[in-house]
């Protein structure tokens, strides 16, 4: 049996679930600035007649070349950063999935032992006990809803950025 003290309060759940869900939204964000000037490099790489000196033109086709590839660098770095943050949710999800599993068999023991006393009052207790892990049963319900959500659609966003990147990489 876990103490009190080591467990979540609501507060810190739903604090949890909204700061993962920041979290994931900051670094969309910023694969999306990053996707959006990778893609201005390579727009202005085919925009360029390169109709100067041999020297210059290569010198200039090189650098664009190369802030590209910077680009596409700190992307991926900071795309990894986001599947960590994504990692560190889903292990948050299977969290809550097991205080509800716990809570759910905290309910069958409520109603075993409400099945095998006589005493109206207890009973009576124990049926408010059973609310309040119906309550608390609902509440992991709704807050891993909530950060499976978000964990989905920020991997939808990252998969389609993902492939804008990709799509114009110069093999």
């Amino acid at each position: 049996m876990a103490k009190k003290g080591d467990l979540p309060t609501h507060d810190e759940v739903e604090e949890t679930v909204e700061k993962h869900g920041e979290e994931m939204s900051e670094k969309a964000e910023e694969l999306e600035v990053l996707t959006e000037d990778t893609e201005t490099v390579r727009d202005t790489r085919e925009a360029l007649d390169l109709e100067m000196t041999a020297e210059g033109a290569e010198e200039l086709e090189s650098l664009v070349d190369t802030a590209e590839d910077e680009t596409v660098e700190i992307f991926d770095s900071e795309d990894s950063n986001l599947e960590d943050i994504q990692s560190e949710v889903e292990d948050y999800e299977n969290e809550l999935d097991e205080r509800h599993d716990s809570a759910e068999s905290d309910l069958g023991e409520l109603s075993d032992a409400s099945g095998q006393i006589e005493t109206q009052e207890t009973i009576n207790v124990l049926a408010d006990a059973k609310s309040a892990v119906l309550e608390d049963m609902d509440f992991l319900k709704e807050n891993n809803q909530e950060e499976e959500d978000a964990r989905e659609e920020n991997e939808q966003i990252q998969q389609e950025l993902e492939n804008r990147i990709n799509s114009g990489r110069i093999s």
